[in-house]
C-alpha cells in the first residue's frame, strides 16, 4: 500500500511538473519573426538551442500577444554548408494542450546556426516562416 501511494504521488508530481518539460516561465526567446498577421516565436531553455537531441517550443501569436491556433505545423531544420548540400537536422512537432504552442523535439548534430522552415495549415490559414537558431 505504501509503495502504491509513493508511486501515485511520484506520478502526480511528474504530471504537475510537465514530466521533464521546462516550466513556461523558464523559456527564453531565441528568435521571433513576423509572418502575415502572426508572430512566430522560437523558445528554448537557454539563449541557444542544444547541440544533439534537444527541446524547444514554437509559438504562434497575434499582434496583441495572444496564442493563435494554426492547426498542423511542420518544421524542417537545415544548416547551410559552404560548397556542399545543407546538413539536415531532426525536428518533430507535437501540439501542446495550449492552442498555438507546439513542442519541438530537435536533433541538431553540429554546433552553429540552423534554419527552421516552419509551415502551418489550419484555423488561421496557411502560412510559412523562416527562423534561425544557434546550437551550442
Amino acid at each position: 500500500m505504501i509503495r502504491h501511494t509513493v508511486l501515485v504521488a511520484a506520478l502526480a508530481a511528474c504530471v504537475a511538473a510537465g514530466c521533464g518539460q521546462p516550466p513556461q516561465g523558464s523559456l527564453k526567446e531565441v528568435q521571433r519573426t513576423h509572418a502575415g498577421a502572426l508572430d512566430v516565436v522560437l523558445l528554448s531553455t537557454a539563449e541557444a538551442l542544444p547541440q544533439g537531441k534537444g527541446f524547444a517550443v514554437l509559438e504562434f501569436r497575434s499582434s496583441a500577444g495572444s496564442l493563435v491556433n494554426v492547426g498542423t505545423v511542420r518544421v524542417n531544420a537545415t544548416m547551410p554548408m559552404a560548397g556542399m548540400a545543407p546538413m539536415i537536422g531532426g525536428s518533430e512537432v507535437t501540439p501542446t494542450p495550449a492552442p498555438g504552442r507546439y513542442e519541438l523535439a530537435t536533433d541538431l548534430s553540429m554546433a552553429g546556426t540552423w534554419r527552421f522552415a516552419v509551415e502551418w495549415d489550419g484555423p488561421a490559414g496557411k502560412g510559412s516562416a523562416l527562423l534561425a537558431g544557434t546550437a551550442h
